[in-house]
């Protein structure tokens, strides 16, 4: 690491360790190295996509009490990734950044709540904060048990002013839109629940004790930090929902801590306290199929990660987007998996040693595992 002209130079190859090891990608990881992932969230899809995440992280989630008559935990009180996701815990999925559904931990709905809540001095202004506070009490008062998301929007309607209901062509309906109506779920702390034939089923907040953390649009800043490494002010506004404002003033407020830091040709912003931890960091090892949206590849500057055009549009496709093959760090390939016809198919970039492919298999046969599936059949396009 060279400090030339006030901006501290470091190796790429260092900013690759640093989010392997942070990702918890060096191994099997353990609790504590999940802990920063899953206060961010891990986004989650109908696919799957979060337990997809997970398992290539960690074999189990610690139930931490969820509840004392889950019969999914075994006898060291961890539930096995594939079952970890429910209303109930160990994990919960929700509405969280960008409105998309991503899974946290029961005791951090409150930390989601408050770090992402509108603010006047945000872009939406005081009308925004309005309206997401009439949505979310309606949501609240009307989610009380599972019920369908359409079913809860009919009924919040029927509840809000006039004045955040808007005529919805594709449903032929006057409804909240779904924007403010997820940004309004997240505030009422509602919960996402396995979908029963397509449909988003909301569940009320189970019963959790919260950790309180103070602060928490910083601690969320800070967070990004600890795992991301070095990083942009525009990429991190993007990760958490294109706020313009509210980035820029989580920015103002970090100044005085953070240091300009160079990656290879970007300029990016760190913490000074994380600095000797960058410096130190090994380059990664290791094979690793990630779904898309998997952290490592949503929270990240793309042309840092995948310098190369093309390749970059093969990961980042606009709809139905592949996973990536991870070799070192370095996203060496894209993988599709199809459930019905029990077959994953992964097309390398570059060729890969025999060994290197047998670790890709091993990763493949935790993508059905996430799932409860048998290993598939692994196809080397």
């Amino acid at each position: 690491m060279v400090l030339m002209s006030g901006v501290v130079t470091v190796d790429r190859a260092r900013w690759l360790g640093f989010r392997w090891r942070r990702h918890g990608l060096a191994g099997r990881s353990g609790e504590d190295v999940l802990d920063d992932l899953l206060l961010l969230g891990v986004q989650d899809s109908r696919q799957a996509g979060a337990k997809q995440s997970l398992i290539q992280r960690a074999d189990g989630i610690p139930t931490d009490g969820t509840r004392a008559d889950d019969t999914r935990a075994d006898a060291a009180g961890t539930t096995s990734v594939a079952d970890a996701v429910s209303p109930q815990g160990p994990l919960v999925s929700m509405w969280s950044v960008r409105g998309a559904p991503h899974v946290h931990r029961p005791a951090h709905l409150d930390f989601v709540r408050d770090a992402l809540a509108p603010r006047e001095s945000d872009d939406g202004g005081a009308d925004y904060v309005r309206a997401v506070e009439a949505v979310a009490a309606a949501l609240g008062a009307v989610v009380t048990a599972p019920m369908s998301k359409s079913e809860a929007s009919t009924l919040v309607t029927g509840r809000v002013p006039a004045s955040v209901v808007e005529w919805c062509p594709p449903c032929e309906a006057n409804h909240v839109p779904d924007g403010l109506f997820r940004a309004a779920g997240r505030q009422a702390r509602i919960v996402l629940g396995p979908g029963e034939q397509r449909t988003t089923m909301l569940y009320p907040p189970p019963e959790h004790r919260q950790e309180k953390i103070d602060h928490p649009r910083t601690a969320l800043l800070d967070a990004y930090f600890r795992v991301n490494g070095p990083t942009g002010k525009t990429v991190f506004r993007d990760w958490m929902g294109g706020d313009v404002a509210a980035a820029t003033g989580l920015w103002r407020e970090r100044a005085d801590d953070l240091v300009r830091v160079q990656v290879g040709d970007r300029r990016c912003d760190l913490p000074e306290a994380l600095l000797d931890a960058v410096r130190e960091a090994p380059e990664p090892e290791g094979v690793v199929l990630l779904p898309p949206n998997d952290p490592y590849l949503r929270q990240v500057d793309r042309t840092l990660l995948v310098p190369d055009g093309d390749r970059r549009r093969q990961v980042w496709r606009a709809l139905s987007g592949p996973g990536a093959l991870l070799v070192d760090g370095e996203v060496a390939g894209i993988w599709r998996y199809r459930r019905t016809e029990h077959r994953l198919t992964i097309t390398a970039f570059d060729s890969l040693s025999s060994a290197r492919r047998a670790e890709a298999e091993r990763s493949a046969r935790l993508v059905a595992e996430a799932t409860g599936d048998d290993p598939p059949d692994v196809i080397w396009d």
